[in-house]
């Protein structure tokens, strides 16, 4: 993949995470989780960072083990994975309307011999293979800036779990509007940024219960800061290759932490279904 192409991808949102599952491989030569990194401790790998922040997100949880889960969003199905192997789950059924992504995700469930672990294509929006009343959790990381309907997703949220079943959902909320050069760049890359006080009253309105919200902004901006040595502890071995890479993750980085600091922040939701 050249350069331009590369560069290319940040117009739209579909070949954007082509470009980043791409360029992940090349960081590591396997599959990673799409999701920001989450800082905890120095001296730690981007792998590392990922796994911190769905390690944050469960832990807001209550006991998981034999608990049916739904990743809504679940892009190349890494954090399936790792529920999976890493939390006991009974089952885990990944949900994406990227086709490419699910491609992906159902040759590594081969690949690694997951058989409590699927992928279906869907949308989050309008969850036509998922039945009411279904699942015991709920996760949604960094994939619900992407819908133009949330009010419609909050309702599926409600509608396929189960009573008191639990919600994380992490996600970019806007803190300022954007200028129209911004506007029409979020527009096509799919973005739909809710504030905060759109959840709140989402969540309110739903019988929803909103148990805890976490502003994780800081550790995503310092694990965005580490890149460079993230960058020089993989394995890129083309000088072109690796030129490209890590330009395209600079872009990325600079950009990402830009609108952290002035017109994002990162918030973790977690709350359950009432009963009622």
């Amino acid at each position: 993949m050249s350069l331009f192409r590369l560069l290319k991808t940040a117009l739209t949102s579909g070949d954007y995470y082509k470009a980043m599952n791409y360029a992940l491989t090349m960081l590591d030569g396997d599959y990673q989780m799409l999701h920001y990194p989450f800082k905890v401790n120095e001296n730690e790998s981007f792998s590392d960072a990922q796994n911190n922040l769905i390690e944050y997100c469960m832990s807001h949880l209550p006991e998981v083990s034999d608990k049916k889960v739904l990743d809504l969003g679940c892009g190349n199905g890494m954090v399936s994975f790792y529920l999976a192997q890493n939390h006991n789950v009974n089952t885990v059924v990944g949900v994406d309307v990227n086709h490419n992504n699910v491609t992906i995700a159902n040759a590594e469930k081969i690949k690694r011999e997951t058989p409590n672990v699927y992928f279906i294509i869907d949308d989050a929006q309008n969850l036509t293979q998922i039945e009411d009343d279904s699942f015991d959790i709920l996760i949604n990381i960094e994939s619900a800036f992407h819908y133009p309907n949330k009010d419609q997703f909050m309702d599926e949220v409600h509608r396929v779990l189960k009573p008191g079943g639990q919600f994380i959902i992490a996600d970019i909320v806007r803190t300022k509007k954007g200028n129209l050069w911004l506007r029409k760049w979020k527009k096509r890359m799919n973005f739909n940024h809710w504030s905060e006080d759109d959840y709140i009253t989402a969540f309110s309105t739903r019988h929803l219960e909103l148990e805890s919200k976490r502003d994780i902004s800081h550790n995503i901006i310092k694990g965005f800061k580490m890149y460079r040595e993230y960058l020089n502890n993989s394995k890129l071995e083309s000088y072109f290759n690796g030129f490209m890479v890590k330009f395209f993750f600079m872009v990325n980085v600079k950009l990402n932490i830009y609108l952290l600091k002035n017109r994002r922040k990162y918030y973790v939701f977690h709350g359950q279904k009432n009963n009622a």
